[in-house]
């Protein structure tokens, strides 16, 4: 039955270049695409993209706005569509293929390196930042626990609120008690008394990026609006980034947490869907 439904989802793939007609795209068409090609696994999910960039390399104007939609949904982590495998995968295509002129080619290029970083089943990037008793402490120290990185900027009133939600989040005060999960503010920007007067729950780390490395030399790439969370497997591999919703981290947290394999890869595979 599955193989059934990914060659289904590769024929509308392929069917996407005709609808097109040479003057566009048929945009609904492509988010449904997208949608269905989510619930697939990820190898398939990929396919399923390049399939589908590879049909539209006959129509380039269709080409350009697959590749322009692709970028505000698969790239936009606020959006339902967001799925950066995918949208690498759009990227890939745009900046090896031969739809695009070289000049062209360089706006896919760089978001390109821009999603790799800290890329879904890879090793998260170490942060150096401090507590506010003066310690410096360091991401990438040995845990045995998971580690939920909370993105956050103090004077951010959507951050109080995803705070609020989070402090009273059963689901992660529990694994938190459990000495399963340890939580993780970080504060990226430089304003030290702004950090310093923010309040957070006794039980999550109130970090603060001093060196201002996430922003000068690009460590992080984060969207223009907090907060967001990052999920890493005790061996800080990456398995959520850029994930603005508490409710899909919760979600997550529970997968993880009852998945009878906790090899990392697997785990960042099973989150996919």
């Amino acid at each position: 039955m599955k193989k059934l439904i990914f060659s289904a989802i590769l024929a509308i793939a392929a069917s996407l270049s005709g609808s097109a007609q040479f003057y566009g795209i048929d945009v609904d068409k492509l988010s449904l695409l997208f949608q269905q090609a989510a619930k697939l696994p990820q190898e398939n999910a990929v396919i399923v993209v390049s399939s589908t960039m590879n049909a539209l390399a006959q129509n380039p104007q269709g080409y350009r706005k697959a590749l322009e939609f692709a970028e505000n949904r698969l790239g936009n982590p606020a959006d339902s569509l967001h799925n950066e495998e995918m949208y690498i995968a759009c990227l890939e295509h745009a900046a090896n293929g031969y739809v695009l002129g070289n000049n062209e080619k360089e706006r896919p290029k760089l978001l390109l390196d821009m999603a790799k970083k800290n890329r879904i089943g890879t090793m998260a990037a170490d942060i150096e930042y401090v507590t506010t008793d003066g310690q410096t402490h360091h991401l990438n120290a040995p845990c045995e626990q998971y580690t939920l990185l909370y993105f956050n900027d103090p004077d951010c009133d959507a951050c109080q609120k995803v705070k609020a939600n989070l402090e009273n989040s059963a689901t992660v005060k529990d694994l938190v008690n459990q000495n399963l999960l340890k939580v993780v503010a970080i504060y990226p920007e430089s304003n030290q008394k702004l950090w310093k007067k923010a309040s957070y729950p006794t039980w999550m780390i109130n970090g603060w990026d001093k060196k201002q490395a996430i922003e000068n030399e690009g460590t992080y790439v984060m969207p223009a609006t907090l907060p967001v969370f990052y999920l890493l497997a005790p061996d800080k591999t990456v398995l959520m980034k850029n994930e603005p919703s508490l409710k899909r981290i919760e979600g997550a947290l529970t997968k993880v947490m009852t998945s009878a394999d906790n090899n990392p890869q697997s785990l960042a595979k099973l989150l996919f869907n």
